[in-house]
């Protein structure tokens, strides 16, 4: 909806200019045959000489003792203000506050006049200024008012978008159980988690996070889960591979000044083993039951998708024997912080883990959750929060 801002001259009161001759009596019948006139404009040889106002008329030159006896004949120009208070007719209202501020900080002006093509072509009343800037910023407000509600309505309907691409956990891939969580720290995130089966023997996993949030971060992990699905419908399935695919479908959506790091990893339950490659993501932590540790999975670190279109990502192995399990997960709840500024920070994480060893994936995911925001003190994160578990039973 589109709101004009008035200009003066839509406001201003039309009005005759009198001679400078014109005596102060004359003047005064003038003002007193038209109640609602608040000025005159005064010419002398068709040069502007000055405006009389019926306020200052009335109030500041003939409200003294004899004034009017002193002043009843003589011409008006002897009342003049020589610094009139004029400005030109094309301001709009708000310029025209901003103008009479300048000049009349204390707003003891109750009218002024406007000038367009060389002469005064009317007044405009200080209070019909500020009652037109008052409904014009009325209009504006409800104008932002429908905007808000439109942009809630759509935030809406994209975080309901973004819900419906994660898949639903707890969820169980025969001997494999998984558990994810994504906590947004804005309404639209920049993480994502993603399950797929290439075919009946693979399951694979990945976490992704955007270095950002908002629309646009949500567009690019909207770009990402598509690319992704993509690739795995011309039969694309290694990690590696992946990752090069969805790098290239991110670049193609022209939003190079957002990156986004990832994590793909391809579990193989007949191998006993998980390949991992990593676009410049935390690393993944692996636990093993043959010694009841967890340990974290150094891999080629490879760079942010988003960033150069011919990177590639080494893929790393790791054993996935039955009893153990594998963490995903974004940075957020490592960075995530208390009133003290300081981090949750890796080694409570790790301490986490390992109280945490023997609980499920959906437990373990849980557990964590809940001490980090025991940790910051509040619900909320700084930062988008992406957890994703499997645990080989």
């Amino acid at each position: 909806m589109r709101h004009d801002i008035p200009l003066l001259r839509q406001i201003a009161q039309t009005t005759r200019a009198i001679p400078g001759s014109m005596t102060v009596h004359e003047v005064i019948e003038c003002f007193q045959q038209h109640e609602t006139l608040l000025a005159l404009p005064v010419v002398s040889d068709g040069r502007l000489e000055g405006l009389t106002s019926r306020r200052d008329l009335f109030l500041q030159h003939l409200s003294k003792p004899f004034a009017r006896d002193l002043y009843y004949r003589k011409p008006i120009r002897m009342l003049l203000d020589p610094y009139p208070l004029i400005m030109p007719s094309d301001l709009n209202v708000n310029q025209g506050l901003e103008e009479l501020l300048q000049r009349d900080p204390k707003l003891e002006s109750d009218c002024f006049g406007i000038m367009e093509d060389g002469c005064c072509s009317g007044i405009v009343s200080v209070a019909d200024l500020m009652m037109t800037i008052s409904r014009v910023q009325a209009g504006l407000l409800e104008t932002l008012e429908q905007l808000s509600r439109r942009i809630r309505r759509e935030i809406e309907m994209a975080q309901q978008i973004q819900a419906e691409l994660l898949p639903v956990t707890p969820v169980r891939y025969g001997q494999i159980d998984i558990a994810a969580g994504l906590v947004t720290s804005t309404e639209i995130s920049g993480d994502f988690y993603d399950l797929f089966q290439p075919d009946a023997s693979l399951l694979g996993l990945m976490v992704a996070d955007v270095t950002g949030h908002g629309v646009q971060a949500g567009l690019v992990t909207t770009a990402a889960k598509a690319g992704l699905q993509i690739l795995l419908d011309k039969g694309v399935n290694r990690p590696g591979e992946l990752l090069q695919g969805i790098n290239r479908a991110i670049l193609a959506t022209g939003a190079q000044q957002l990156m986004m790091t990832a994590l793909i990893g391809l579990v193989e339950p007949d191998q006993h083993r998980i390949t991992l490659a990593s676009a410049g993501h935390p690393y993944p932590w692996h636990y093993a039951a043959t010694d009841a540790s967890w340990r974290e999975v150094a891999l080629d670190p490879g760079f942010p998708l988003g960033f150069d279109n011919s990177a590639e990502y080494p893929e790393s192995t790791v054993p996935f024997a039955p009893g153990d399990k594998i963490l995903l997960f974004s940075d957020g709840i490592i960075e995530a912080e208390n009133r003290m500024a300081e981090a949750f920070g890796t080694f409570r994480f790790c301490q986490v883990l390992q109280e945490g060893s023997l609980l499920g994936s959906e437990q373990l995911k849980d557990l964590l959750l809940d001490e980090a925001r025991r940790f910051t003190g509040n619900h909320g994160f700084e930062d988008d929060v992406t957890l994703l578990i499997a645990s080989r039973a």
